[in-house]
């Protein structure tokens, strides 16, 4: 029984310490991502910049594309809508 005890505690601290380095690596990793964009900030910040504002424009036309284009679809439904009611 105490044989038991001892192989249970044994295991819980195995366990404990597994976790504890798996939660280490991760942390390391994390701090070691944010050093990279760190440094990406800085060696290519300006163009990225420019790449992110070249994005959210192409992406603002887009929206207003699809906006007239639904709003074109409307008219077009509500005219034929009339038609058939004439």
């Amino acid at each position: 029984m105490e044989y038991e005890l001892c192989m249970a505690e044994a295991d819980f601290y195995d366990e404990m310490e597994s976790r504890l380095m798996q939660m280490t690596l991760w942390a390391h990793k994390a701090v070691l991502f944010e050093k990279i964009k760190q440094k990406i900030e800085q060696q290519e910040g300006g163009k990225l910049d420019t790449i992110a504002e070249l994005l959210v424009e192409a992406s603002r036309n887009r929206l207003e594309s699809e906006r007239a284009l639904e709003k074109s679809r409307d008219t077009f439904k509500e005219k034929l809508k009339e038609t058939f009611e004439e």
